[in-house]
């Protein structure tokens, strides 16, 4: 791992006149070198990459030797819940404590509790293997969790995060959610589709923020999210290298990366890409050195757009879906909230 580490650091010095050249005139750069070091200039001062191969290393964490197993979810929930009580009481202060309250979870907003929340990383952790619930991986899983949501608790927590108070971004994000013709979960990004000017111009980062966190907990306690799992299809509509890149702030999107694959109990079956510009096809290889054979192949670039209607159905497709004839009018997020 030091050593792929090296070749990114390597590429980001020999690149680094690249500002002089075509960072000027916007073009999409002709070398993974040049968009590591641009990806540098936009990132905020976050590791960019490091972060990205944090969250796609493992995103569907590992059963490891000593973890301690439960024959069913009603069993897993009891050892669960004692063990996140023995780890609030093994710690001495305060402030390292506050994760496992759950200040910001959002349960409540979608009539659940704190048992329900539990429930959904037990349902995660269950083991292929054996057929029972690893109790110990639902638990490293779920510190992900409430870590991450401690430290954006300040965004979440005020005013209350509710379907109303992210409607805005919501409207200007244009996500959908469906069930496919084999009863996984689909969550449909157009970029086509993103009110760019709202997003630039009225919607600060941390009200998008506060809007995938929403998003993803309405996905989270979806029982075919939980169950199944969930596909992401993506279209991005040949958009330029630069043009993603100012879409959302870097450190942004890395965070909602890692809440999205590294820590909801949610399993990310596929990634279909469809549209794809030739720049992101040479940075997935690029990044095909650094991530699991297993995630690789996971996310699949499809050549035509037709392919996903026979992937997953016509009628999952949400109406003016990219390229795609999709008949879907309304998904159940907006049927449920807003209707």
């Amino acid at each position: 791992f030091q050593h792929k580490q090296s070749l990114i650091k390597t590429d980001t010095v020999e690149v680094a006149n690249y500002n002089q050249g075509k960072m000027a005139t916007k073009e999409d750069p002709a070398t993974v070198a040049g968009m590591v070091s641009a990806m540098n200039e936009h990132s905020d001062g976050t590791n960019v990459m490091k972060e990205s191969i944090k969250t796609f290393s493992d995103p569907d964490g590992s059963d490891k030797r000593g973890d301690v197993y439960a024959d069913s979810t009603e069993n897993a929930l009891v050892q669960l819940k004692d063990t996140i009580e023995k780890t609030k009481t093994a710690i001495k202060k305060e402030k390292k404590k506050a994760k496992w309250n759950f200040r910001s979870s959002p349960h409540q907003q979608f009539n659940k509790t704190l048992d329900d929340l539990f429930m959904a990383f037990i349902v995660w952790a269950k083991s292929k293997n054996n057929g029972k619930y690893n109790v110990s991986k639902a638990f490293r899983r779920l510190e992900s969790y409430a870590e991450w949501m401690e430290e954006s608790a300040e965004d979440l927590i005020e005013p209350p995060l509710s379907a109303e108070s992210v409607r805005a971004a919501l409207d200007a994000l244009g996500m959908n959610v469906s069930i496919d013709k084999d009863g996984f979960f689909v969550w449909w990004f157009d970029l086509n589709a993103l009110d760019k000017e709202a997003l630039k111009k009225d919607i600060v980062p941390e009200v998008s923020l506060r809007a995938f966190v929403w998003y993803a907990h309405f996905i989270m306690y979806n029982k075919a999210a939980q169950e199944k799992g969930m596909v992401i299809v993506e279209n991005c509509e040949k958009m330029g290298f630069f043009e993603m890149l100012n879409l959302f702030p870097m450190k942004l999107g890395a965070k909602l990366d890692r809440l999205t694959i590294g820590v909801l109990p949610i399993k990310t079956n596929k990634i279909y890409i469809i549209e794809a510009p030739k720049w992101m096809k040479m940075f997935m290889k690029f990044m095909g050195m650094f991530l699991s054979k297993k995630m690789m192949q996971r996310i699949v670039f499809l050549k035509e757009t037709k392919e996903v209607g026979e992937l997953l159905g016509n009628e999952c497709i949400p109406k003016n879906f990219g390229k795609l004839e999709g008949s879907m009018e309304f998904d159940e997020v907006q049927k449920e909230y807003f209707s």
